[in-house]
């Protein structure tokens, strides 16, 4: 917004109170028309645990050129199926030839805090952003105050520094 962006944000949300999912859209540009993209024309999708990303691979763009950024983590679920590493590799292929796999699990053993999964990845698509690392950092600068914000500074640090 400090550039000058349209930002609009929408959620969908499912059982989030009980630990279950919820999916978020944030849009930018110079002209927004709706807060929820059309289905094929996302440029970038984010999962902060591994097996979400099968819930909104209907948004990658038909030619794969959409970049899937897949935080390696996955959430223990009872009663229920976690797909294979061998079916998301081959359906996430079909989906997209640009596909990161963030290693997040040893920064957030580190810290023994899974809430900063979320600025671990924000630091790595810093390089897919039409935005900076100075200029993220003063809105990290802003929302947090004392050890949040020290802990987010870091985290925010080696998010940028992961391959």
């Amino acid at each position: 917004m400090q550039k000058g962006y349209k930002v609009v944000s929408s959620e969908k949300h499912g059982l989030s109170q009980r630990g279950g999912k919820v999916t978020c859209f944030l849009r930018f540009g110079d002209k927004i028309a709706s807060p929820i993209p059309i289905i094929g024309s996302v440029d970038l999708i984010i999962a902060t645990e591994k097996a979400c990303i099968l819930d909104v691979l209907e948004f990658t763009k038909p030619d794969r050129s959409s970049k899937l950024i897949i935080a390696e983590y996955e959430k223990e679920s009872q009663n229920s199926y976690y797909p294979s590493e061998k079916y998301l590799t081959k359906v996430l292929n079909e989906n997209s030839e640009y596909i990161y796999l963030v290693p997040v699990l040893p920064i957030i053993a580190k810290y023994t805090n899974l809430k900063i999964i979320n600025t671990i990845i924000l630091g790595y698509i810093v390089r897919f952003l039409p935005i900076t690392e100075e200029e993220l950092l003063i809105s990290i600068n802003k929302h947090f105050t004392g050890t949040n914000l020290e802990l987010n500074q870091k985290v925010f640090a080696q998010g940028i520094a992961l391959k």
